[in-house]
């Protein structure tokens, strides 16, 4: 029989189960379908008809991917990349999520892994395999059984919100960093030391740099009670350790939170000059669970329990809207047993619950979070956020059977317990059979087999049954959601895109026209390395939205997407957008427009007219100190067409020619950190960056000016600083702890 008594022991099984699981990803990777049809219905051959697709996760494919593509393989002059030029008229890249450089751990993967969905891929088991390894390190904190450990850290990393959203790493980084800053802050409190106030520093940063950050707060708000209770329970034995312990808890935060400081400078201007729309507090509450009919609420309770009865949750035949908010059997029957026999170590945890459910179920009171406690940064629910108290929970549960001091009592315990699980597993088929849906009944034979393995503990510990059990969930529950794909079957090219790549001239971008086409969406042309004018970004800039509305387009879905423009084609603003290529669902006649061809039933016309990527002005009169300036229509003025001889993407000089002082204008959205030089006869000189027309990024060159560079310096840029302090903190805890190590063993010598 396997051994259970220690945690060395477990430790060794929680990496092989987490392996095996995950062994698939060896030759997949994480992805939601094979986007041939987003690159233009291209011929897939040898399918693989085992692989799920679900478009529901489109963020993936419009958002995720491009972003990775081009922190991978975008030019720059250092060692981040800074800018893109590929969508909305040239933008700051994030630098947040996980899926930049600017955060050591993706530094580490870009060494290790070559594309962007090796990289995902990575970094969201990553992060489900690091949160159960925190819970289990938890568990040994507090003195939990191994075993207890095990099941719950496990019973995390391969919970259905994990599985269900491998394809949103920032979900999984917000359970897997709370998770470490829940173990830090418990050994902080016990026995502080460089390895919890390190862990809980890099916590926090680590919150801050990869996770989505609605559940982040409900995170904060959860972490920040359980650390000011610890703090209560210390001070009522010596408050100077009590102060102390506060003292390294807020300081390491204010470390990690400063360490992120760079990252977030850039994203508080970009958050300040965005069009973002500050929504009515029922805009957050619209994905709050609501019940019309006790029928709703049936389903929301069997959706909550034992969804995967009725099909694979995350197939787009599942006859219902699922969103990986689900427990599995063994959370529902430990918490049962916790309830019984652990309340009174576990009673904090069950307030959290409530209070989420409150949150969740009475919307007067997510109104006021919304208003006042920060719950206003994105819709989610606050129910996701039980999974961390219960899987505490979950854990007391099984250390509690593990223990068993009382057999009378903890028989009671063992049989409510499987009463509840047989009770939700009857509700759940006669929910089926009432509203006649089909029933997976080899499902529901394996959940009567892990209740009944459940059951068998009733009398004595049997661990190797609880093993077999939570077995039986993984195959039965988790590993189903786990959306993968064969990268060999991922498509990245079409006749059509082959067709907009050999027709769109270098520095250039291409347009669609209205009403627009189904193939393309916005930033998958990153993906691609195609330059287009359209963009997905929730915060998009003013800039930008004012040049949409130039071109005849809009910006929707609350400020983040455009994807049609219907512009004047012989106007200014379409002129100076640099854009050479339109692609069009019907035909389309303008004199500064020319046919190429028609492919997929696209028509593709060449811009007869543009400004081209830079040009340089001269106007009649110019206030060399100026911030803004409008030009009504550059090509009546006296112009020059600059050389590039230089471009690392955040870096770009250009030589010039010039006798009077004039404006170098760049088909490229302003930005504030753009710094500009200017060499003249008596050398270089910092030159005023100045915006042109509302939109464009422009400079002013004084007379004479032969060259003028362009420096793209963001704060992020910076980001190298927590690199080398948290690198410094790793080598002094591995020191600090091979000093302890040797001391040890000198001991016993």
């Amino acid at each position: 029989m396997l051994p259970f008594s220690s945690y060395k022991h477990v430790l060794i099984y929680y990496i092989a189960v987490a392996a095996v699981l995950f062994s698939g990803f060896f030759s997949y990777v994480v992805a939601p379908h094979r986007q041939e049809i987003e690159v233009g219905h291209v011929e897939l051959v040898n399918l693989d008809s085992s692989l799920i697709e679900n478009r529901k996760f489109s963020d993936f494919t419009n958002a995720y991917i491009p972003e990775i593509t081009e922190h991978l393989t975008m030019a720059r002059s250092g060692w981040l990349p800074l800018w893109s030029n590929n969508t909305e008229l040239g933008r700051p890249l994030y630098q947040i999520s996980g899926f930049s450089s600017a955060y050591l751990p993706s530094w580490v993967i870009t060494r290790l892994v070559d594309g962007p969905w090796r990289f995902i891929t990575t970094l969201s088991l990553g992060f489900c395999f690091l949160a159960g390894l925190f819970v289990l390190l938890f568990t040994r904190e507090v003195g939990l059984s191994p075993i207890a450990g095990l099941i719950a850290g496990l019973g995390l990393a391969t919970s259905p919100l994990f599985m269900y959203w491998l394809t949103f790493p920032m979900f999984p980084a917000v359970w897997c960093w709370a998770s470490g800053a829940l173990w830090a802050v418990t050994r902080l409190a016990r026995h502080p030391d460089i390895l919890g106030w390190g862990v809980l520093a890099f916590s926090g940063y680590s919150l801050l740099m990869t996770a989505y950050p609605q559940p982040v707060v409900f995170h904060i708000y959860l972490l920040g009670g359980y650390g000011l209770w610890l703090a209560y329970h210390q001070a009522r034995i010596n408050r100077l350790v009590s102060a102390k312990f506060l003292t390294l808890a807020v300081s390491a935060l204010v470390v990690g939170a400063a360490l992120a400081l760079p990252v977030y400078r850039d994203l508080i201007i970009l958050s300040s000059e965005s069009a973002r729309v500050a929504p009515d507090p029922s805009f957050f509450t619209i994905v709050l669970p609501k019940f019309a009919s006790f029928n709703e609420l049936a389903s929301f309770f069997v959706l909550s329990t034992i969804p995967e009865i009725f099909g694979n949750p995350i197939a787009p035949s599942f006859p219902f809207s699922y969103d990986g908010l689900s427990v599995t059997l063994i959370a529902i029957f430990f918490g049962v047993v916790a309830l019984v026999t652990s309340f009174k170590e576990t009673w904090g945890w069950w307030l959290a619950i409530l209070i989420f459910c409150l949150l969740a179920f009475v919307h007067p009171l997510y109104v006021l979070g919304v208003k006042y406690f920060g719950f206003n940064l994105s819709r989610s629910t606050p129910l996701g956020s039980i999974t961390l108290p219960l899987t505490i929970i979950t854990a007391f549960g099984i250390d509690a059977l593990a223990r068993r001091t009382h057999h009378r009592q903890f028989s009671s315990a063992v049989f409510a317990g499987a009463a509840v699980a047989l009770v939700v597993i009857a509700i759940g088929v006669a929910y089926g059979v009432s509203q006649h849906i089909s029933i997976h009944w080899e499902i529901v034979i394996g959940m009567l087999l892990v209740t009944g393995l459940l059951i068998a503990q009733y009398d004595r510990y049997r661990p190797l049954f609880l093993m077999m059990a939570l077995v039986l969930v993984l195959g039965m529950t988790s590993y189903p959601l786990m959306l993968k794909q064969d990268p060999a079957q991922i498509a990245m090219t079409s006749p059509l895109v082959e067709k907009v790549r050999e027709n769109l001239p270098a520095g250039s971008r291409y347009a669609v026209a209205a009403p627009g086409i189904s193939v393309l969406p916005p930033n998958l042309n990153a993906t691609l390395d195609l330059s287009s004018v359209h963009s997905y970004n929730s915060l998009s800039s003013t800039r930008y939205h004012t040049l949409i509305k130039a071109l005849g387009g809009e910006v929707q879905t609350y400020g983040r997407w455009n994807g049609a423009i219907d512009p004047d084609y012989a106007g200014t603003m379409f002129w100076m957008s640099n854009i050479s290529l339109i692609l069009s669902s019907g035909k389309l006649a303008h004199e500064n427009l020319e046919f190429l061809s028609e492919e997929s039933g696209i028509h593709l016309y060449r811009v007869v007219s543009r400004m081209g990527d830079s040009m340089q002005v001269t106007p009649p009169q110019l206030d060399m100190s100026s911030t803004k300036l409008v030009l009504d229509d550059p090509r009546g003025m006296v112009t020059n067409t600059p050389v590039k001889i230089l471009d690392q993407g955040d870096v770009l000089e250009f030589e010039v020619n010039s006798s009077a002082p004039s404006v170098f204008l760049l088909s490229q959205k302003f930005h504030r950190d753009w710094e500009a030089l200017a060499e003249t006869n008596q050398g270089w000189q910092v030159a005023q960056p100045v915006e042109v027309n509302g939109v464009f990024q422009g400079v002013l060159l004084p007379p004479e000016t032969r060259r003028v560079r362009l420096d793209f310096k963001p704060l992020a840029r910076h980001a190298w600083i927590a690199h080398v302090f948290w690198i410094f903190l790793f080598v002094l805890i591995i020191f600090k702890f091979s000093q302890t190590f040797r001391r040890r063993v000198l001991e016993r010598v």
